[in-house]
């Protein structure tokens, strides 16, 4: 699933087009017709383009907010004027004279109308740790010292509720460089601990934008890049050559990586 680090790269490649009238608008999947989005967005233009957490907001001069959000498979690209614009699996296109924004393969998508409050997710949203106004240390540790004692810290960080922009694969990742492992309960932490974990997302989240959305933090010294425990079950630790284990956690089954040995 696309996490915060996607949701940023694209505000900012969306963030191109601000300011553009729209001269054409585009929803070819048949279920996105409900929405109605040539007639509501017709002559209308781009003011702004904001991430949320994991959440996009692109907003209209006429005071409508488009909202979406990828899920698992969700796509938007930003396309240089006169670029073909692939029609498969294709949701929304916003063409201008400066580029086109395409929405692929994204039901979760809606046009809000001026005055319209933003969805319960979004509004619902904790601190978000790539937001310049957010201090990512205190936000986690405010969060996660309020946060259920007996929760594993693994489950409440994937909670957007405490603090937004983190996924699977970062959770899996800066809980490993915090060294702590995903089981631990939340009452096992100390405020500094939980304070090292915030710190080192944003600045796993904020290296992900620079590679454009990419989740590679380690590298090797050769200059190789990679994970350091997400998706490497049975492999071994980079650090000290124990396998790596994985195991479902949480409500959801989100699966968690750790090293047994230095995560214990």
């Amino acid at each position: 699933m696309p996490e915060g680090q996607v949701a940023h790269f694209n505000a900012a490649q969306l963030a191109r087009l601000a300011g553009e009238s729209l001269r054409a608008v585009e929803s070819p999947e048949p279920r996105a017709a409900p929405h109605e989005f040539e007639r509501r967005l017709s002559d209308d233009r781009i003011t702004a383009a904001k991430a949320v957490g994991k959440h996009h907001l692109l907003e209209f001069d006429s005071g409508r907010v488009l909202h979406s959000h990828l899920r698992m498979s969700g796509r938007w690209r930003v396309l240089e004027p006169g670029r073909h614009v692939p029609r498969a699996n294709l949701w929304l296109a916003l063409h201008t004279d400066a580029g086109t924004a395409a929405l692929y393969r994204c039901p979760a998508v809606r046009l809000l109308e001026p005055h319209e409050p933003l969805p319960a997710p979004v509004a619902a949203l904790g601190p978000d740790l790539l937001d310049a106004a957010t201090d990512p240390a205190a936000a986690t540790a405010r969060a996660l010292m309020a946060a259920d004692p007996l929760r594993a810290v693994g489950e409440a960080l994937l909670d957007q509720r405490l603090v937004s922009g983190v996924g699977n694969a970062y959770k899996a990742e800066a809980l490993f460089l915090a060294r702590v492992s995903p089981w631990r309960q939340l009452a096992s932490l100390t405020e500094v601990e939980a304070g090292e974990i915030g710190r080192i997302s944003s600045e796993l989240l904020a290296e992900g934008v620079r590679q454009r959305g990419r989740i590679q933090p380690y590298r090797a010294p050769s200059g190789r890049l990679g994970k350091w425990v997400y998706r490497r079950a049975g492999k071994p630790c980079r650090e000290c050559s124990t396998a790596i284990v994985a195991r479902g956690q949480g409500d959801a089954n989100r699966t968690a990586y750790w090293c047994p040995r230095c995560q214990p």
